[in-house]
């Protein structure tokens, strides 16, 4: 197996990683992956009064689900509190710091482009290693070299309702909705903000669903479990995922998604460019309706937006 398909976030088998930094701990799920280091994801559980100091990245896309607990947030000279089922993502050069408001609070993060389990693992075999260099100015000088990050002052923020902050994704934000037999697509990240490498959808599946993937495609699937249950079927090998589990299939792995109850999870792979073929598929409907009739003809549009869906169905 090149991947391990299924990972459960809160059983320590599954964690690549796992750092206690005082402060925190860090479990790892997965690594960067690609030269756009995608799907990075790993989970950070703070305790009470834990804070990260105002900054900026020069690169690198953040996307952060509070699953747990709830977060004062500075944002571009702004104040305001997520709480559980939030969604904060984070564009280069935004100013941003955090102050973690409950003990557990869970900050369940996807990365792209920034590779922060590099940079962790490295902090921590320094301070293994060396810790007599972690306050030498010089050391530190040479190991950090050019910074990914800008440390900003402590700002003198104005306080705002998040709802006001186009960073901040409350549980009932979508760009777009869309619903067909079985289930509901709501978009929360859109391509133009994450370089064009994804887009992030949460989904609400009806119990019976049945999603196959037969042809050779060639995005990674990443799906996040919310709620429910699904049955995972990829190469002849079967599990059940359930809440806070990650389904991750590698491309060119054919499987099949039974949904056993209904399910909420978010699509965090999103190589899809699914909210341009849901528009282009209602001008479909309304000017070429006889193209629906002609499965050739549907097969070779799904292509033209990397969607390698063979079939999907309300099953028994």
């Amino acid at each position: 197996m090149y991947e391990k398909y299924l990972i459960h976030m809160n059983d320590p088998k599954d964690w690549l990683r796992h750092w206690d930094e005082g402060t925190q701990v860090v479990n790892d799920f997965i690594l960067p992956r690609g030269p756009k280091e995608k799907d990075e994801m790993s989970d950070t559980i703070y305790h009470k009064d834990a804070t990260v100091p105002y900054h900026q990245h020069r690169k690198g896309f953040e996307t952060f689900e509070i699953a747990a607990g709830s977060v004062e947030c500075f944002m571009r000279g702004k104040r305001f509190v997520a709480h559980a089922g939030d969604i904060i993502h984070i564009m280069p050069w935004t100013p941003h710091g955090f102050h973690f408001l409950e003990e557990g609070t869970i900050w369940r993060e996807l990365f792209q482009e920034i590779d922060m389990s590099g940079g962790i693992w490295e902090k921590n075999t320094v301070n293994q290693n060396f810790p007599q260099y972690k306050e030498d100015p010089e050391f530190m000088r040479i190991y950090r070299g050019d910074p990914l990050n800008l440390t900003r002052e402590t700002p003198v923020c104005i306080d705002v309702d998040k709802r006001e902050m186009h960073e901040v994704r409350t549980p009932d934000f979508s760009y777009a909705t869309w619903q067909g037999d079985g289930y509901e697509i709501r978009l929360k990240v859109g391509k133009w903000e994450t370089n064009g490498v994804k887009e992030i959808w949460h989904a609400s599946l009806k119990k019976g669903l049945v999603v196959e993937y037969a042809f050779p495609h060639c995005n990674w699937e990443l799906y996040y479990i919310k709620e429910g249950s699904l049955e995972v079927e990829v190469m002849g090998e079967r599990f059940v995922a359930g809440p806070d589990c990650l389904v991750h299939i590698p491309n060119f792995h054919p499987h099949t998604i039974r949904v056993l109850e209904d399910t909420k999870l978010y699509d965090y792979g999103g190589e899809t460019d699914l909210m341009a073929m849901m528009e282009d598929l209602e001008s479909v409907r309304k000017y070429h309706s006889e193209w629906l009739e002609d499965p050739d003809r549907m097969t070779a549009f799904r292509h033209k937006y990397k969607c390698f869906v063979t079939g999907i169905y309300m099953g028994k």
